[in-house]
């Protein structure tokens, strides 16, 4: 027996031992993975293709116990399957199963009396969803086996699970991940798997199999929805609406294996019940795992606070939802640090005992999963009590506020649009404000999201100041701040009482189309910047039609215009310029107006040199090490799928040497030492081409390079921590130190754990930040902004004959806007610069000292950036010229 099958054997032999119930021969039903894909589970990483093959033969040999379906295509192409198994009655019910437990979610149209005859006759819905990331592998594997044994009509235990629960497989949420993943595995794989640390099968190359093609995060993208996976994920979710749900993934190899209860901190607005209820499948999983002789822990990592997860996002919709983590082999074997060789069999077998676990405990308390479900929903209901409002007429970029609001309904919430003027909350309001009641069953989903701060809770944040007084590390997993109108920069209130205004009913759509304002475009048009108009601006350019730039504000035939309005003048422009502008407006929802005349009567002309020409850039940016994954897909999706822009990615070695004339504008995405990578001739080459013309843009730990003073590009300097007392920064390398006093067990603690080096790191916080709105880069930008801080990363501010600071933070007192950040970094990053620029020869260096399209939530932030992209050219003085 082969080395592979040796370690496959454990997987079959659990399952085996997990049917006691079954006759030997309930084996020979179903199909084997063996027979349809040529290996057993746990005995090579099956391909996603694979994985669907099989279950497309489970479904042929049971089609009265399994259905199947797709619910999205992913970048590359690959459809992703979803496929449930039940008794062969729930099977053929299945469409009554998901409108009864649709009809549970809404306790507004369901009474008691109804739920109760529902409950009584109702399978509980378990969504097992599985390697959400590429290179997480042994979920997928595991649930082929799973599914097999459901399948099985003479496995006595689990088909008695199947008469009280619907169990819904998603095996592989990220299959061009993992494709990634397999092909750069088997490249390094030699005649026998290598489990040493080191072996070239075990070490990814970038961008790793973790994300899918655009190289997100799907598990942080769940309350944003911007890759086709998770929207389409999100989709079938509230179609089916679990009562249970697992997101299964792996960790570090030296780990067991986890699952609830999690650690702290808990996000406060989790159902009670859904706490209790995790707790009884970790005590079930914990009894399975003790049988199994598997080792396991809980609530050592692995928060709930975060929203945005898979385990996270649909908790608000009443589901127990559960993140599960296997220590991972990422591959077929791995040594771990004592020295023990894991196989990828024994983290199938964990992920399987899980899964099995899972669906026990779930038939098990089908009764009362199924009415804390009705009742989760009821509480939305009777708890809530006033109203969000989301002000559009008000908000500096009123697409923002769109599309915000079209995010709340894929996030199931009821969201209405006013039909007149009203009051609330002591302000006034005009008709096309949204209105977010939360008398509704996701009122705890619309708290969560819309809340300008989701605090932590007093005694973890006492805990967590006791560890940096230790000299250790926080333990927040991922962002304290995560407002969706503060991450959209849109005025929201929340207000005692619900406003008494009609609303029709906002509908999933995230640009809402505008209609030209005025007939007579004589002279041409004006687009007001912001979201929306940079959309225009985006396929305006794409139609070369003219575009001009009047950066301050001016005043036209008695309209104010803001500065950073775009003017597509009739002259220059093809014959059909009113069909083009009508097309764009709708596709875009940019705010047009018809000019009938260039007359200014106040702020600069159209025709002065105070009005740029915008001409259509190339764009390329650095890609590949030491580009962070997250942040190089994240610029590209903004550009390239949001605003139609297209962009070079250029292997960052390359740019050492690389004729980079052809290009206006060269990206640096955050990421790790490009000094390294590109050594001195590759500074010195990026330094002559934005001395020639070239606009050179730094994003986030990018910044960096910029400000190092070896690469002669921008003034600041990135800042050390703050040291409170001139004897602790004092040189203590020599033979002696100066004589000290140690007064209290706290000087103590300060002494022992002070360190000269960077700020304490913020887990994720949105701050507030004010613009300069005169400069090139704030042009149509809102005055205040909310910017997401991360890291340890701060920077001085330039001087006035360095540069300008754009973007600056706002006060010590005021420049907390949302989450959690400590005391020292509150103090040191006040004032400190957001985004800078510089004139460096004939060309622009703009630095962006945090990640400005981040998780591209970042709504309010991507007029600042694109300004970047498409301005700076503008601002730029000759070379670099030719256009796209």
């Amino acid at each position: 027996m082969s080395y592979r099958r040796r370690a496959a054997s454990s997987v079959l032999a659990l399952s085996l031992a997990m049917a006691v119930a079954a006759p030997a021969a309930a084996q020979q039903n179903p199909p084997t993975l063996e027979a349809v894909v040529g290996h057993d589970s746990g005995e090579r990483i099956t391909r996603p293709a694979d994985v669907r093959r099989y279950f497309e033969a489970l479904r042929a040999a049971n089609p009265d116990r399994m259905v199947m379906g797709d619910y999205a295509t992913t970048w590359e192409g690959r459809p992703l399957l979803w496929a449930a198994v039940g008794s062969p009655r729930n099977i053929a019910r299945l469409e009554e199963i998901k409108a009864a437990s649709r009809a549970l979610g809404d306790p507004r149209k369901t009474s008691p009396d109804q739920a109760r005859a529902l409950i009584a006759d109702m399978p509980v819905i378990v969504w097992m969803a599985y390697s959400v990331h590429g290179n997480e592998i042994s979920p997928a594997d595991a649930a082929m086996v799973a599914a097999r044994r459901l399948t099985d009509s003479l496995d006595a235990e689990a088909q008695a699970w199947l008469q009280n629960a619907v169990v819904v497989f998603v095996p592989t949420q990220n299959p061009d991940g993992r494709e990634r993943f397999i092909n750069s595995f088997e490249a390094g794989l030699g005649a026998q798997p290598n489990p040493d640390p080191l072996s070239a099968e075990r070490a990814e190359p970038w961008p790793s199999g973790r994300f899918n093609h655009n190289l997100f995060d799907l598990n942080r993208d769940w309350f944003i929805q911007s890759q086709p996976e998770t929207q389409g994920h999100a989709a079938l979710i509230r179609e089916w609406r679990p009562q249970v749900l697992v997101d299964s993934h792996e960790m570090g190899s030296d780990s067991s294996f986890f699952f609830p209860p999690e650690a702290d901190p808990l996000n406060p607005w989790i159902y009670p019940p859904i706490l209790e209820a995790r707790e009884r499948f970790g005590r079930n999983n914990g009894m399975r795992f003790d049988q199994a002789g598997l080792n396991y822990f809980t609530r050592e990592t692995y928060d709930a606070f975060y929203p945005g997860y898979g385990d996270g996002w649909p908790a608000y919709f009443g589901a127990v939802s559960m993140t599960y983590e296997q220590g991972s082999a990422r591959g077929l074997a791995a040594r771990r640090s004592t020295g023990e060789v894991m196989t990828y069999a024994d983290t199938v077998k964990g992920h399987l005992t899980a899964t099995l676990s899972t669906i026990e405990t779930a038939a098990r308390d089908r009764e009362k999963l199924l009415n804390d479900f009705y009742a989760f929903h009821r509480d939305g209901i009777a708890g809530g009590r006033g109203a969000y409002v989301i002000s559009r007429a008000s908000a500096a970029d009123p697409a923002a506020a769109d599309k915000l609001a079209g995010l709340l309904v894929r996030s199931g919430l009821e969201v209405g649009r006013a039909t007149a003027a009203f009051s609330a909350c002591g302000q006034n309001y005009r008709p096309g404000d949204f209105v977010v009641n939360l008398s509704q069953p996701q009122r705890r989903m619309a708290e969560t999201l819309l809340a300008k701060d989701v605090p932590l809770d007093s005694k973890f944040l006492a805990e967590q100041e006791a560890r940096r007084a230790r000299g250790l590390g926080d333990e927040i997993y991922d962002l304290t701040g995560w407002s969706l109108p503060l991450l959209f920069n849109v005025p929201t209130q929340r207000c005692a009482s619900a406003p008494s205004v009609q609303t029709t009913a906002v509908g999933p759509e995230l640009i809402r189309p505008a209609v030209v304002v005025g007939t007579d475009a004589t002279y041409g048009y004006a687009v007001h910047p912001g979201t929306a108009g940079m959309r225009f601006l985006t396929a305006a350019l794409t139609d070369k039609l003219p575009i001009r730039s009047i950066e301050e504000p001016f005043t036209l035939d008695g309209k104010a215009y803001p500065g950073g309005t775009f003017i597509v003048p009739r002259a220059g422009s093809p014959a059909d310029l009113d069909a083009h502008v009508r097309r764009l407006a709708a596709g875009s929802g940019a705010q047009v107006t018809a000019l009938a005349t260039s007359w200014v009567s106040s702020g600069p002309n159209v025709g002065s040199d105070a009005a740029v020409t915008l001409r259509a850039p190339r764009v390329a940016m650095a890609w590949d090490d030491p580009t962070d994954p997250e942040s190089a897909g994240s610029i590209r999706h903004v550009l390239e799928r949001e605003y139609g822009w297209p962009v070079t990615p250029v292997r960052t070695r390359r740019l050492s040497s690389a004729d980079l004339s052809r290009y206006q504008v060269l990206i640096l995405p955050s990421g790790g030492n490009y000094e390294r990578i590109l050594g001195e001739d590759g500074v010195a080459n990026l330094r002559a081409w934005v001395q020639n013309g070239g606009v050179l843009i730094g994003v986030g730990s990018a910044s960096r390079l910029l400000t190092d003073p070896d690469a002669k590009l921008l003034d600041s300097r990135r800042e050390n921590a703050v040291v409170k007392d001139a004897d602790k920064a004092e040189d203590a390398s020599g033979a002696t130190a100066a004589g000290t006093e140690i007064a209290s067990d706290v000087d103590y603690l300060e002494r022992v754990t002070h360190r000269v080096g960077s700020p304490d790191s913020v887990a994720g916080v949105l701050a507030h930040a004010v613009v300069d709105q005169e400069h090139w880069l704030g042009a149509g930008v809102a005055h205040e902004l909310s910017v997401m801080v991360r890291g340890s990363d701060i920077y001085t501010p330039l001087t006035r004959d360095q540069g300008t600071n754009v973007v600056r933070l706002a006060g010590p007192d005021q420049v907390l806007a949302s989450g959690q950040l400590w005391a020292e970094n509150r103090r040191q990053l006040a004032y400190k610069p957001v985004a800078m620029a510089s004139e460096i020869g004939r060309g622009q260096v703009v630095a962006f000292t945090q990640d400005v399209t981040m998780r591209a939530f970042l709504e309010g932030l991507k007029p600042l950036f694109l300004n970047a992209v498409f301005r700076g050219p503008a601002h730029a003085s000759g070379g670099n010229d030719e256009e796209r």
